[in-house]
């Protein structure tokens, strides 16, 4: 498959975390420092048959005994002229949630930030929402402790609710899965835990710019949240914004459906992986973990895992002093309408984007390698509750002034867009990926 600019190399980006952070915030490293040690994460990969509580069906699904937490399925994608391709599927019905609890502490926003062990993370542990649990998680199917804070996001005697938005995830590895992303103000006590730390938001904005540090939930909430007010932009145009997404729904040529795994074509299965025949794509691995700080010290599970990083960028300007984003209305088969507002660039770990299509009109100019046009480059890991080390290089580059910047110019699927008007979309859920959520993440930690 073409491309128009070389994959990113992995290395070229920032140094050693640990170092990294010490430089940011020396008492934020001590306790990070601590809770590394305490974490006692290990994960080893084990055959498929050394998954207790899991098993392969008729179908050739992999499941949990309980019929809970979630099922390695398959999912066929098809396009113009029969295009497309099979592969294996994450599917997780439940919603679950991400929250995050904010209070103002010595005049400033702070955010209470977990240290989660996770056994798909990239160093161990990585910083996570206040609560971050599936629906099985917080029901304690697993038998192990409660969920730490869920009180705050829960039942009648919750905070203020900030924000609280269904978002979508990754549409080229799980099956029109979605979580509730929630900001809650606390109306009485927190209590205190080793685990769990208060930080500036204005600090937690600058950790993002740490490889590997900032996990993918907590993106996703960070990225719920508004900006704070511009006066010099207009009302965002959400109606007209809304109806040319609607278009790109209406008129999307891909359609996908699940399959058992057994139909799934192209794909093989061993001992220990489940990797389609071509070598290209993610693999479905089966891990034994043991963590010192969870709710369950040791249990094992399947994990889906990329062969390489993917990459997802913005390309942004700005006039008369407002900012713009470059997006694009962009296809992802396990999307509940397939579509929704991706990032400028979005490669996935194969060698071609999730739905097979021809390189972007602007591959190129987001891989710049003038160090002048780079807001931000930072590999960050995904949810490593389900993908094992799986990344993706993050980067925000300045448009080229060559660029159009009159819409009409743009291919159709492109749009160029405010920070506000693209949290107004946010808003309404099932509208933003969670790429283009992280990327506003890391987008509120420019100047």
């Amino acid at each position: 498959m073409a491309r128009a600019a070389a994959r990113p190399d992995p290395a070229a980006t920032t140094a050693d975390p640990a170092v990294a952070v010490a430089d940011l915030d020396a008492g934020f490293a001590a306790w990070w420092a601590e809770r590394r040690s305490a974490a006692r994460l290990s994960v080893a990969p084990v055959p498929f048959r050394e998954l207790p509580q899991w098993s392969f069906t008729r179908d050739g699904d992999l499941v949990h005994d309980s019929g809970r937490f979630f099922t390695v399925s398959g999912m066929r994608v098809r396009g113009p002229e029969g295009s497309g391709r099979d592969q294996p599927v994450i599917v997780q019905p439940e919603i679950g949630v991400l929250g995050l609890l904010v209070k103002h502490l010595d005049g400033e926003p702070h955010v209470l930030l977990q240290a989660k062990a996770e056994p798909g993370n990239i160093d161990g542990i990585q910083l996570s929402p206040t609560v971050q649990a599936t629906r099985s998680n917080y029901t304690r199917v697993h038998r192990g402790g409660a969920t730490r804070h869920l009180e705050h996001f829960t039942g009648p005697g919750r905070g203020r609710v900030l924000v609280d938005s269904l978002q979508s995830e990754q549409g080229a590895w799980f099956w029109r899965k979605h979580n509730r992303n929630m900001v809650v103000e606390p109306v009485g006590e927190v209590a205190e835990h080793p685990d769990f730390r208060w930080i500036a938001l204005r600090t937690v904005r600058l950790l993002l710019r740490v490889d590997h540090l900032v996990n993918m939930d907590t993106r996703s909430v960070l990225g719920c949240l508004p900006p704070g007010p511009v006066l010099s932009e207009p009302v965002p145009r959400v109606s007209a914004l809304t109806s040319w997404l609607i278009d790109a729904k209406q008129h999307c040529p891909w359609y996908a459906g699940p399959v058992p795994l057994a139909d799934v074509g192209g794909w093989t299965r061993t001992e220990t992986e489940i990797a389609d025949v071509r070598a290209r794509s993610f693999r479905i691995i089966a891990v034994r973990v043991e963590a010192g700080t969870r709710e369950v010290r040791q249990w094992a599970q399947p994990l889906l895992a990329p062969r390489r990083p993917g990459l997802a960028v913005f390309l942004c300007r700005t006039s008369e002093g407002v900012r713009r984003v470059l997006v694009r209305a962009r296809t992802e088969p396990g999307l509940g309408d397939l579509v929704e507002l991706g990032p400028t660039v979005q490669w996935s770990d194969d060698t071609g984007p999730a739905v097979p299509e021809e390189a972007g009109p602007f591959d190129g100019s987001a891989l710049s390698g003038d160090p002048a046009c780079v807001r931000f480059d930072a590999e960050l890991s995904e949810e490593g509750g389900r993908f094992h080390r799986a990344a993706t290089r993050y980067r925000i580059v300045d448009a080229d002034p060559s660029l159009p910047s009159d819409d009409a110019e743009l291919p159709d699927d492109y749009r160029w867009l405010t920070p506000h008007q693209l949290h107004a979309l946010v808003a309404r859920g099932h509208h933003v990926n969670v790429q283009a959520r992280s990327l506003l993440a890391c987008l509120a930690s420019l100047p």
